[in-house]
């Protein structure tokens, strides 16, 4: 029975996001909630708002109103209008709860792989070096990378250097992981790579927002499906709804990828 519980606890929960550039809303009262375990696809049109909504969970942008909550926590609420974030040291907390991975990989040039997954764990986290290091060297080793410890980014493949943001990402621990497009940026091939990972995670039941245009993918890998445009959730639901039963824009959507 606990186990039970623990599989329904809220680990995401977004209210009213409200997000904008002077006149232009870009993110229109969107509320949203993620349990654990997981997998949510957020799919439509570019300029629908898909990447700000998850850099605005993820804080690297600011709501202009609305509340924030990772695990129960407040990140953020809305107090008359406006939107007041945490202190700065509960947020470094909260911070902890969620991991980022990039379309276009974001890794330090100059260090190695190995490096670069374990930089984050020792001078954010502060965990011992040899326990990093062992951390490090277990996930390269799980996403087929266990040969490339000692490269560095310019000598792998974009697949490789985003698998290796991925286990920069997982070497945190996270409670969530944010994938904003990680396939945009390689070719068919390169692709099919990380997708490969992606579902890898899924089955081990990590809790995953996923903003792509990959839309076999999203339907086969996802729990639920947010089709976003112009700033607010069009449809959503699980996969079979929407692929089956979409709305008229959705299906259109839908509709030129299947053609």
């Amino acid at each position: 029975m606990a186990e039970e519980k623990r599989e329904h606890k809220c680990v995401l929960e977004m209210k009213h996001i409200r997000n904008g550039f002077g006149e232009l809303e870009v993110l229109k009262d969107i509320s949203l909630s993620v349990r654990e375990g997981e997998v949510v696809s957020i799919i439509g049109p570019s300029g629908s708002g898909k990447s700000t909504l998850l850099r605005c969970a993820a804080m690297l942008e600011q709501m202009d109103g609305g509340e924030l909550s990772y695990l129960g926590e407040k990140a953020a609420e809305d107090q008359e209008g406006k939107c007041v974030y945490a202190p700065k040291e509960k947020l470094k907390a909260i911070h902890k709860y969620f991991g980022l991975v990039f379309q276009n990989f974001n890794l330090f040039p100059h260090y190695t792989v190995l490096k670069n997954i374990m930089d984050a764990p020792v001078c954010v986290d502060k965990v011992p070096k040899a326990e990093a290091r062992e951390r490090a060297l277990k996930l390269l080793d799980q996403l087929g990378l266990a040969d490339k410890a000692d490269a560095y980014p310019y000598q792998l493949s974009g697949g490789q250097q985003q698998r290796v943001s991925i286990a920069r990402a997982l070497a945190l621990q996270p409670q969530i992981l944010f994938f904003d497009e990680p396939t945009s940026a390689l070719d068919p091939e390169l692709t099919g790579e990380v997708l490969k990972v992606i579902r890898q995670l899924a089955r081990e039941h990590m809790t995953m927002i996923i903003v792509t245009h990959e839309m076999q993918f999203a339907r086969e890998l996802s729990d639920r499906i947010i089709f976003m445009e112009q700033g607010v959730i069009q449809q959503q639901g699980t996969p079979e709804e929407l692929f089956t039963a979409p709305n008229a824009r959705v299906r259109d959507f839908i509709g030129k990828f299947a053609g």
